[in-house]
């Protein structure tokens, strides 16, 4: 069902970038130049002006209708804000709706990564924060992504996500907290990622 998922993510941004690179701009450009045709043929014959202001209202509603068919396609902020953006809207609007603490460290600007892999590190830090309100009972939560050098060519894109709630004991997690952990697990696995738990003391 990941799998799945994220074939049809990908599929999604792909079809969105070619309707916005082609649909788009030309009912765009088309709009542009029915309106200089107005502004400038004077006098037009009001048979004439009548058909064009036509085309022009047609040009620009097939233009509305296809910048909704655009936002609908975009599975997620991802494709608006980026990964950055993304998280950060996530995690203060989550911030909010449970009454939390909230610590973001995220940079500034991040380069486009593969669709698959932004998704990934997205829906992990959602199922993240979930289990931290549902499962933890945390008041404070810290998001961080860093960007630093790695050994291997390229850098390695680090996501930490820490809260203070109550803990639980793996061996002890119910079916819920287990499937949430194997599917976090799993994303990781597919965008070549570790995903780690840690378990210790929140120090304050």
């Amino acid at each position: 069902a990941t799998l799945e998922q994220l074939a049809v993510s990908r599929e999604r941004v792909s079809l969105s970038r070619e309707l916005h690179d082609t649909l788009a701009h030309t009912l765009s450009a088309q709009a542009v130049q029915i309106d200089a045709i107005l502004s400038v043929w004077e006098p037009l014959p009001e048979k004439v002006r009548g058909m064009l202001e036509q085309a022009l209202a047609a040009t620009r509603s097939g233009l509305d209708e296809t910048r909704r068919s655009l936002q609908a396609l975009r599975a997620s902020p991802l494709e608006e804000m980026g990964l950055s953006g993304a998280l950060r809207s996530l995690a203060e609007d989550f911030a909010r709706r449970h009454s939390l603490e909230l610590v973001l460290e995220l940079p500034e600007e991040l380069e486009a990564l593969p669709a698959e892999v932004e998704q990934g590190f997205y829906r992990v830090a959602q199922e993240a924060l979930e289990n931290a309100a549902r499962h933890a009972h945390a008041s404070r939560l810290e998001l961080r992504l860093e960007l630093s050098a790695s050994t291997a060519p390229g850098s390695r894109l680090l996501l930490t996500i820490v809260d203070n709630g109550v803990g639980f004991d793996a061996d002890q997690a119910g079916d819920e907290t287990r499937l949430g952990l194997q599917g976090m697990h799993e994303r990781a696995d597919l965008i070549g990622c570790i995903m780690e738990i840690a378990y210790g003391y929140y120090i304050e």
